[in-house]
């Protein structure tokens, strides 16, 4: 299904029990909601699931450049427009740094956070992912031909642009003041061996006034979440305390 929202085409699914309590997932950098697929069918029992595709995405609008403040906008947009009643956000990286985004601003439209690999700045990577990403960024810059009428081609030459090593290489900027403005419960995820230092991770949870912070023993950055079902039983468990 596809919404407009602000000018902007956003692809989603809405699918699981439409009587249960919301939920809203959000995807990381150069993928698309296909990653949450076997999360999402194991929790169609009990939970009202949605799924976006972020601008620039999988089958969702490319736009001319990608700002996560954007894409939080998007999320609001997509949350009123829909009028989903204050979901439950679980991000994943780019997701979660979007539902960080959105809970300083617009608490009252969501129950929780669930951020999962969230950095707060480029900084906060480790070195030699943002060697790599730099890499990546270099070569693509160098043989990219995207120059207009980017809302017209398909993610996959999107991506090709170097726009989503761009963002990572450039934004966010989160400070712990704006994540002291968070008046929804979140949970703070990361693995163990992720790819933002652990140092940040903890920064974020104890600046955030009702957090919780949880490092995971042999995860690493997307282990836990993508094609994985790991994250069910702190979804349930996170639902359970926010709804109490």
């Amino acid at each position: 299904m596809v919404i407009i929202l602000d000018g902007q085409v956003i692809n989603y699914t809405h699918e699981g029990n439409k009587d249960g309590r919301p939920l809203l997932f959000l995807h990381g950098n150069g993928e698309d909601l296909h990653i949450f697929d076997e999360l999402s069918n194991s929790l169609s029992d009990s939970f009202d699931i949605y799924r976006m595709d972020s601008r620039g995405h999988g089958l969702s609008a490319c736009p001319a450049e990608l700002h996560y403040k954007d894409m939080a906008r998007d999320v609001e947009h997509f949350i009123r427009e829909l009028s989903i009643d204050r979901p439950l956000v679980v991000g994943f990286s780019d997701g979660a740094i979007t539902a960080l985004l959105l809970a300083m601003t617009r608490s009252e439209l969501i129950s929780g956070v669930i951020s999962c690999g969230a950095n707060s700045s480029p900084s906060a990577l480790i070195l030699s992912c943002r060697r790599d990403i730099k890499k990546s960024y270099r070569e693509k810059s160098a043989s990219s031909e995207i120059k207009k009428d980017i809302d017209t081609v398909s993610s996959e030459i999107f991506a090709q642009s170097g726009a989503l090593e761009k963002l990572m290489l450039t934004e966010p900027s989160i400070s712990t003041i704006a994540l002291s403005h968070i008046k929804v419960p979140v949970l703070v995820m990361a693995g163990e061996h992720d790819l933002v230092r652990s140092s940040d991770t903890k920064k974020t949870a104890s600046a955030i006034p009702d957090s919780r912070l949880m490092i995971l023993p042999g995860e690493d950055h997307g282990s836990y979440v993508v094609h994985s079902t790991k994250l069910i039983p702190y979804i349930k468990d996170f639902y359970d305390q926010i709804r109490s």
